[in-house]
């Protein structure tokens, strides 16, 4: 009697199905970065650049790109806002960054203000202090040998009369909330011409005044030059090649 009754309700149960419930669980990622082995030199002499670098390690779950922007201060005068390059970060990778500041007849005490954006967040480390005591003239053997504009990079020609080392390229003067990227080229051989390119982003394009500094790392070379940026017209491009396709048309060729 007692199987039956067992039986019978678990005929019951079975014509009736549960209510089952799906659980969904989200898992939000950590959004996190850390700044290691800061550098900086804090006293400038003999006609040095300033110079940040440091490592920023993804210590979150989230892979984002950063990049690093080095504002330079006396008191509460902005001499200088530099960009880094944009870097992709994965989670548990590190990048090295370095930002560039080169004085031009400037000497006392300074503050530079660093802050990372990543991932549409802005993190700002602690302010460094640096002071210029004297300059000197540096030397000339740089030349820019061309500037153009493109939409949203400068490519900038470079010669030496000397083989020069860790050459350094930076954009200054250019307007306020623009990011504007810096470069740096390991070498440039006696004579030799080398194309850099900095990328840059408007807020809203216009044409405008930018200075372009190029310089060693120790200072001992610097040369700079101011030019009107305006973008190259594709339809003037366009209509050069078309000329030459014009010409080898109509030319024999046997």
């Amino acid at each position: 009697m007692k199987i039956l009754i067992s039986i019978f309700i678990l005929v019951i149960i079975l014509a009736f199905p549960l209510n089952s419930q799906e659980v969904e669980v989200y898992i939000k990622g950590v959004l996190k970065s850390e700044v290691t082995s800061l550098k900086y030199n804090s006293e400038l002499k003999y006609g040095e650049p300033f110079k940040v670098s440091f490592e920023i390690l993804n210590s979150g779950s989230l892979d984002y790109r950063a990049r690093v922007r080095l504002d330079v201060l006396n008191g509460d005068d902005l001499f200088y806002a530099g960009w880094s390059k944009e870097i992709p970060l994965w989670p548990g990778q590190s990048r090295y960054y370095e930002l560039y500041f080169y004085p031009v007849n400037m000497t006392g005490n300074f503050t530079g203000k660093i802050r990372i954006y990543h991932a549409n967040e802005i993190k700002e480390l602690e302010p460094v202090q640096f002071k210029i005591e004297s300059m000197i003239t540096p030397e000339k053997n740089i030349q820019l040998t061309g500037i153009k504009t493109y939409e949203d990079r400068i490519e900038v020609g470079l010669r030496s009369d000397q083989e020069l080392n860790n050459v350094i390229i930076i954009p200054s003067d250019y307007p306020m909330g623009w990011i504007f990227e810096q470069s740096k080229i390991d070498e440039i051989r006696k004579g030799e011409e080398k194309k850099v390119e900095l990328r840059y982003e408007p807020t809203i394009w216009k044409p405008t005044e930018v200075v372009i500094h190029v310089f060693t790392e120790d200072g001992k070379q610097h040369t700079s030059e101011s030019f009107l940026m305006e973008r190259e017209n594709p339809v003037s491009i366009i209509s050069y090649f078309i000329k030459i396709l014009r010409i080898f048309s109509i030319s024999p060729f046997f």
